[in-house]
C-alpha cells in the first residue's frame, strides 16, 4: 500500500500495531491506567473502531456464539440494547459496545486510522522499535502486536479468469449482502468454498434469502466443523463448557498434575467419565443438526472425525446462534460439493473433478493470509512467529535473543529435540490424547490429508513473550478460545504489567520448555487446527489462572470449592481485576 513519505520522526513511549478491536483497545486502556502519563499511539489500516466487529464488517445475522452476560470486558458491563431473544449478543451489540468503550476511556485521540503499517524492525542504534506508518517513521520505547487472525485476507486458491463472475472473500460479506437482494443484479446461485464458522454463517444468510447455494468442501482438508447446540442441559452450550470441571475434562498439561486432573486423565475411571461425557456432548451436537435422520444436503456437513468430533475439534468448533439454523439449511436450496474449485469464469465454477456448476456469484471462506506482514521473515524466526504461507515442515528458526549458552543453531532440528521431549510427557501424563481420535489409529494420519496439514510452529511464552526476549515488545491475541473479551483484559494486564517490568520472566530454558509443551498438547489437543494456532477453546481457565499467578492475583474468583469447580467463569469473575492488581501494587510497596 503505497503512501507519501516523511521526513519527521514520531518518537512514543508504546507503539500498538493492529486492529482496534478486543485486545487493542483493552492493551491500550489498560497501559494508560498504570502509567498515565504513557505517549502511546495505536495504529489501524481500518477506518473505524471494532476489529473484526467493525460496523463495516457486520453482516444481518452475525451474532458472537457466547451468550449475554459473557462476552465483554469484566470491568465494563455491556447494554442491553438491541439484545437478539435468544439471550445471545448480535454484532450491532459488539460494535456499539467497543465504540462506546473507546470513547469512554479516551482512547479516541490515540487511535491513528487508515495508518498502514508497512514495516517494523528492531533500532539499529539502541533498545527500541521503528515502524514504518503511512510513509512516517515511527519510534518506540515498546511495541504491543495486537494484529488479529482475520486481518488480512486471502486471494482465491483457484484461478480466477478475466470477465468471471464476482469472486468474494467472505469478509466482504457485509457490505455485498444490499446487492444480494437487489433483483435487478440477477444473483440467484452463490458458490460458497470452505468450511470456516464464516461459510456456515454465510449458508444460513444465502438460505434465508431463498437464494440456491452450491457449498463446495474440499475432501482432503479437515472438512466440516462440529456445531454445538445453543443449549446444553438447558444452559448456553459455551457458558457451560466455561467451568473448572470441564476444563478437567478437557486432558491439559495446565490442569493433569492438580489431584482432580490425574484423576480424569490418568485413571481408567476417569477417562472413561471424559468419553462419556464428550459422547453426550456429541450426541447432542448431532441431534440438534439431524444428523443420521435424514437424507437431505445437510448430512454431508457431518464432520471427518466420528470419535467424539466436538472433543476433538479437529476443523474448529461452532455454536448455533440462529434456533431455526439446521431448518433453514435443510430447508434451503442447498447442494454440498466434497471437491476443490479449479477455476472461476463468466459462467460460474470449474471443479478439480472436472464437473461444472453455473453460478452467478463465488464467496470464499478458505481463511486468512498473513496478519504480521510487517514484520521479516529473519525477525518473525526470532519472534518465534511462524512465517506465512505456512509449510507442511515447521520453518528454521535462525539466530534469537537466547542466552549464548543455550542460543546455539535454532534450526528445525534444534525445536526438534524440544518438540519430541515434549511429545513424550504429553503421551505419558495424557494417554486420551496420546491415543488419538480412533478415526486416525493412533495419529496415522491418512496421507492425503496429512499432505495438506500446514504446521505453524508458535514459540511465545505464555502466548504473548518471545523466548529470551527483553521486555520491549508483547504479541496478543494469538490465542483461540470462547472467552475473547476477558482472554483480552487478563492477558493486557499481564502484557502491561510485563512491559512496566512488573513481572520477571522465568529462565530461557524454562520458557523453551514451556513452549513446546503448549505446542505439543495444543496439536493433540485440537489436531489440525491445534496445528496451526494456540489452541484453548477448554482450556482458557486455566490458562488464566498462569497469568494470575505471574500477576499475584487470586485464582479462584467464585467463593467456595464447589461453586469454583461447578459454576461457569465468566466476565463477572474478572471484574475489577484491574484495580485489585493496582491495590495489591500498592500494598507491596508500603
Amino acid at each position: 500500500m503505497p503512501h507519501a513519505t516523511s521526513d519527521k520522526v514520531l518518537a512514543l513511549d508504546v507503539a500498538i500495531v493492529g486492529a482496534v478491536g478486543w485486545y487493542g483497545l483493552k492493551a491500550a486502556s489498560t497501559l494508560l491506567k498504570l502509567a498515565p502519563n504513557t505517549k502511546l499511539a495505536i495504529f489501524d489500516k481500518y477506518d473505524s473502531v471494532g476489529g473484526t466487529w467493525s460496523k463495516n464488517r457486520i453482516y444481518p445475522n452475525l451474532v458472537a456464539q457466547a451468550e449475554f452476560g459473557y462476552f465483554n470486558y469484566p470491568s465494563t458491563p455491556m447494554s442491553r440494547d438491541g439484545k437478539p431473544n435468544t439471550n445471545l449478543v448480535s454484532g450491532d451489540m459488539i460494535c456499539n459496545y467497543l465504540e462506546k468503550f473507546s470513547e469512554d476511556n479516551d482512547l479516541n485521540r490515540h487511535i491513528r486510522f487508515n495508518s498502514w503499517v508497512s514495516s517494523v524492525e528492531r533500532l539499529t542504534e539502541g533498545p527500541g522499535w521503528v515502524l514504518h506508518v503511512n510513509g512516517q517513521r515511527v519510534e518506540a520505547i515498546k511495541l504491543i502486536c495486537a494484529t488479529g487472525v482475520t486481518t488480512q485476507t486471502i486471494p482465491p486458491g483457484f484461478t480466477v479468469q478475466d470477465g468471471s463472475i464476482p469472486v468474494k472473500h467472505v469478509v466482504e460479506l457485509a457490505k455485498e449482502t444490499a446487492r444480494f437482494t437487489d433483483a435487478t443484479n440477477k444473483l440467484e446461485h452463490f458458490v460458497l468454498v470452505g468450511s470456516a464458522k464464516s461459510a456456515y454463517d454465510a449458508a444460513y444468510l444465502l438460505c434465508s434469502l431463498g437464494k440456491k447455494v452450491t457449498w463446495v468442501i474440499r475432501e482432503d482438508g479437515s472438512g466440516p466443523m462440529p456445531i454445538m447446540p445453543i443449549k446444553l442441559l438447558g444452559r448456553n452450550s459455551i457458558t457451560m463448557s466455561a467451568s473448572r470441571l470441564m476444563s478437567n475434562l478437557s486432558p491439559s498439561l495446565m490442569t493433569t498434575d492438580s489431584y482432580v486432573g490425574a484423576f480424569f486423565h490418568r485413571t481408567q475411571l476417569g477417562r472413561w467419565l471424559t468419553k462419556a461425557a464428550w459422547g453426550y456432548i456429541n450426541q447432542m451436537a448431532e441431534k440438534a443438526a439431524g444428523f443420521g435422520t435424514t437424507e437431505n444436503a445437510t448430512e454431508l456437513l457431518k464432520p471427518n472425525i466420528k470419535d467424539n468430533s466436538t472433543f476433538w475439534c479437529d476443523s474448529s468448533l461452532g455454536l448455533i446462534t440462529m434456533e431455526d439454523f439446521w431448518s433453514t439449511l435443510r430447508k434451503g436450496d442447498m447442494t454440498i460439493i466434497r471437491d476443490a474449485v479449479e477455476t472461476a469464469d463468466s459462467k460460474g465454477i470449474k471443479l478439480l473433478s472436472g464437473k461444472r456448476v453455473d453460478a452467478d456469484y463465488v464467496i470464499y471462506a478458505t481463511g486468512w493470509g498473513d496478519h504480521f506482514s510487517f514484520f521479516s521473515s529473519e525477525l518473525k524466526d526470532e519472534l518465534g512467529i511462524p512465517q506465512y504461507p505456512p509449510s507442511v515442515e515447521p520453518s528454521a528458526t535462525k539466530d534469537s535473543l537466547l542466552p549464548d549458552k543455550i542460543k546455539g543453531d535454532r534450526s528445525t532440528e534444534w525445536w526438534a529435540a524440544h518438540d519430541k521431549a515434549a511429545d513424550e510427557i504429553v503421551e505419558r501424563k495424557l494417554p486420551l490424547l496420546g491415543a488419538g481420535p480412533a478415526d486416525f489409529n493412533g495419529w496415522k494420519i491418512p496421507t492425503m490429508r496429512q499432505r495438506n496439514i500446514k504446521m505453524r510452529r508458535w514459540r511465545l511464552y505464555n502466548r504473548m513473550v518471545p523466548v529470551g526476549a527483553d521486555n520491549s515488545i508483547v504479541i496478543l491475541g494469538q490465542i483461540h478460545t470462547t472467552q475473547t473479551p476477558t482472554v483480552a483484559e487478563i492477558q493486557s494486564l499481564w502484557a502491561a504489567a510485563y512491559l512496566l517490568g512488573h513481572i520477571t520472566l522465568p529462565r530461557p530454558p524454562s520458557m523453551v520448555r514451556e513452549v513446546s509443551e503448549w505446542n505439543a498438547w495444543t496439536r493433540k489437543r485440537y489436531a489440525s487446527v491445534g496445528e496451526r494456532y494456540p489452541y484453548a477453546l477448554f482450556d482458557w481457565v486455566p490458562y488464566l489462572d498462569r497469568l494470575m499467578r505471574d500477576l499475584r492475583l487470586r485464582t479462584k474468583r467464585h467463593d467456595g470449592v464447589l461453586a469454583d469447580f461447578f459454576s461457569p467463569y465468566g466476565p463477572h469473575c474478572y471484574h475489577g481485576v484491574v484495580d485489585e492488581y493496582i491495590a495489591q501494587r500498592e500494598k507491596n510497596e508500603v
